[in-house]
């Protein structure tokens, strides 16, 4: 009787195992951790969507979307966002939704609007829960993920719905040094040596920044080049250097710009100075012992006397 009972626990696992969603697991590439740029392109990957189409929903700030993707063979997907589509999010919080259909193959929750405009979402075409105008989605992110998620949970809904947190910030572009209270005073450079200045961003490291060096007084340009985005941990890294000589004595401006938006720019203005004039070294006395002169002062004398004796006894002969 124990092993029959054993062989029933044993079916009932199986079945249940069988019943439960296979649900796929997403990942999405972001311009900076946690940060979408606004006009960036980033991407949504997936593994494991055994179960057919997937569904993929971008839900943030004035801004509900729905898509669907077909997975490899082997499972795999992408969805790649384009910086057209991304230049029309607002900032703000956002959610990428993706939901796994289950062993059914049917992606029965769904998003769409009531007979008022106002956005839903529907089992299988039956509203089940009311989001309200597009326009109020902003600070209710979290709380429109649950309902969605939610929907999903009900009886005889197999498909599997998580979510992933992000922001989407306007572009920015930053310098790492500016002198303080300065506006954006660069710190001084030397002619003669190498420049670099350095900044983050929370532009995509795909991208490449544009940057323009001038002269202030006349404002004529002197180079022109691009830089590439590195990633960073907190927020992306970008370098500027013009090796040695550098650039001649004189006030620069420095600009820094994504051509994708007009927002995107920073600039900011050094000095390049002389090099500093060595500084000569006071000489010191040096106490050096004079060499021992000849003292001649007593021959001299005794030459004196025998010359004065000899005209004595000249002068004393002739008497």
């Amino acid at each position: 009787m124990e092993k029959v009972h054993r062989g029933i626990l044993i079916i009932i696992l199986a079945l249940a195992i069988a019943a439960a969603p296979a649900a796929a697991t997403v990942y999405f590439s972001s311009s900076a951790p946690g940060i979408i740029t606004k006009g960036d392109q980033f991407t949504i990957t997936g593994t494991g969507a055994v179960n057919g189409t997937i569904g993929i929903w971008i839900i943030g700030r004035d801004h509900f979307e729905s898509l669907t993707t077909s997975p490899d063979r082997q499972g795999n997907f992408t969805v790649t966002m384009k910086p057209s589509a991304t230049a029309e999010y607002s900032s703000g919080q956002y959610v990428i939704l993706c939901q796994d259909p289950g062993r059914n193959g049917i992606l029965e929750i769904e998003g769409g609007t009531d007979v008022n405009g106002n956005l839903v979402v529907m089992n299988r075409g039956k509203i089940v829960s009311r989001l309200g105008s597009r326009q109020e989605l902003g600070g209710n992110i979290r709380m429109i993920t649950e309902q969605i998620q939610s929907a999903s949970t009900v009886y005889s809904v197999d498909d599997s719905i998580q979510g992933d947190f992000f922001f989407v910030a306007m572009p920015k572009i930053y310098f790492n040094d500016i002198i303080p209270a300065s506006g954006l005073q660069l710190p001084d450079q030397t002619a003669g040596e190498r420049i670099v200045i350095t900044g983050t961003t929370n532009i995509g490291p795909q991208n490449v920044l544009k940057t323009e060096i001038w002269t202030v007084d006349p404002p004529e340009i002197v180079s022109e080049k691009s830089i590439p985005i590195l990633a960073g941990d907190s927020m992306n890294t970008w370098s500027w250097d013009l090796e040695a000589p550098g650039l001649p004595p004189g006030d620069y401006n420095l600009t820094v710009m994504w051509e994708n938006s007009r927002d995107a720019r920073i600039s900011g203005t050094f000095t390049v100075k002389h090099p500093a004039s060595p500084i000569a070294s006071p000489i010191k006395p040096v106490d050096t012992a004079l060499p021992p002169q000849d003292d001649i002062t007593f021959p001299v004398f005794v030459a004196s006397s025998l010359i004065v004796l000899a005209i004595v006894l000249y002068y004393a002969g002739k008497e």
